[in-house]
C-alpha cells in the first residue's frame, strides 16, 4: 500500500556522525576510537547506539547514482588532499545526488543538480 510518503536521504559528509536524520559518512582512515563528535560522543558510542555512518573512501561513495536527496558538508576539504588523506570529492557528490537535490556546504547552497 503505498500511503504516499516520502523518505529523504540527506548525507553529512565527513561529519562526525552527529547530524541528526542524516547519513553521517566517515573516510575509511577515521579511527573510531580516537574521533569524538561534537556533542563529546565518541563515533564507537554513536555507532554502537544505531546512527548510521557508513565508512568509505572519499573519492568513491558507496552510494548508487543518484540516491540522495540533500548532501551537506562542513568544514570538510573538498577536491583537495590533506595530511590525512584525500578530502571530499564533488564528481562525487554529483553522482549520488538526485536530479533537483541540493548540496550546502558551510550553511550555504552551492550546487543543485540539473
Amino acid at each position: 500500500m503505498n500511503l504516499g510518503l516520502r523518505i529523504q536521504l540527506w548525507l553529512n559528509l565527513g561529519g562526525e556522525g552527529e547530524a541528526a536524520n542524516c547519513i553521517n559518512q566517515q573516510p575509511l582512515w577515521g579511527d573510531l576510537s580516537n574521533i569524538i563528535s561534537r556533542n563529546g560522543q565518541p563515533l564507537r558510542s554513536l555507532t554502537t547506539a544505531g546512527v548510521p555512518v557508513p565508512f568509505c573512501d572519499n573519492t568513491s561513495l558507496v552510494f548508487p547514482d543518484s540516491t540522495i536527496d540533500a548532501v551537506i558538508t562542513n568544514g570538510v576539504p573538498i577536491d583537495q588532499a590533506t595530511w590525512l588523506g584525500p578530502g571530499i570529492s564533488s564528481n562525487e557528490i554529483k553522482r549520488v545526488l538526485k536530479p533537483g537535490s541540493p548540496w550546502y556546504d558551510n550553511g550555504r547552497l552551492v550546487y543543485r543538480k540539473p
